[in-house]
């Protein structure tokens, strides 16, 4: 299983992907295999979201599934230490 920092990275990593993917596929809408590789990275993105969530707790505030308001307890996600 991987750390807090890890994850964090591997999202961004995945973010990064994401959108480059998007603006390549901007111009070459009809290329599968960029499709195909967007559609991972999103999926992959989702479940290293997940993984971080329940590691660490919420990413955003859209991440929030309690009754309680439980983004904004406890460190932001930027100034947790490992």
């Amino acid at each position: 299983m991987m750390n807090r920092k890890q994850l964090l990275r591997k999202l961004q990593m995945l973010d990064f992907a994401i959108q480059e993917t998007a603006l390549f596929l901007n111009s070459h809408p009809d290329d599968r295999q960029a499709m195909q590789y967007y559609q991972s990275a999103v999926k992959e993105r989702e479940k290293a979201a997940k993984e971080y969530e329940h590691l660490c707790g919420p990413l955003t505030n859209r991440q929030n599934h309690s009754d309680s308001w439980e983004y904004s307890k406890g460190p932001w996600p930027w100034e947790r230490e490992d």
